[in-house]
């Protein structure tokens, strides 16, 4: 008996979950507006220097045109499974938008470089550093 009390219990909980469904189905659908309106949000015309989104292909692999090695990748291809091809991949595409983001950032008076007087803060001290030092 306690089996079948089970699945009463079972088919009761059924009939309320989806009567529940039923309910977060309508709050999906008045959460829709919401969702549009931040995507809204996130579509606005703001000026490059405050998205600083570039999208570019790989720049030229040099090194295998001058070795004469013929690779798949001119039309941004990259194999899948060569996991060392598909990080030059994404090595030579960040290269490529480094390059063309510079001088945009140059052209936008933002600057690139540390001032000669900037000292970032050393996670070890000088003592320890002597230390290793003289050990090698």
């Amino acid at each position: 008996m306690t089996v079948e009390s089970r699945s009463m219990e079972s088919s009761e909980d059924e009939a309320q979950l989806g009567m529940e469904s039923e309910d977060e189905n309508s709050e999906l659908s008045d959460g829709e507006d919401a969702m549009k309106e931040c995507l809204a949000d996130f579509r606005k015309d703001l000026p490059w220097v405050e998205r600083l989104d570039m999208t570019n292909l790989p720049a030229e692999d040099v090194l295998s045109k001058l070795e004469g090695q013929v690779l798949g990748e001119s039309n941004g291809d990259a194999t899948v499974d060569d996991d060392f091809q598909r990080e030059m991949f994404f090595y030579r595409q960040a290269q490529a938008t480094v390059l063309q983001a510079l001088p945009l950032l140059n052209k936008h008076g933002i600057s690139t470089k540390r001032p000669d007087d900037y000292f970032a803060e050393m996670a070890k001290s000088d003592q320890h550093m002597q230390k290793v030092r003289a050990f090698l």
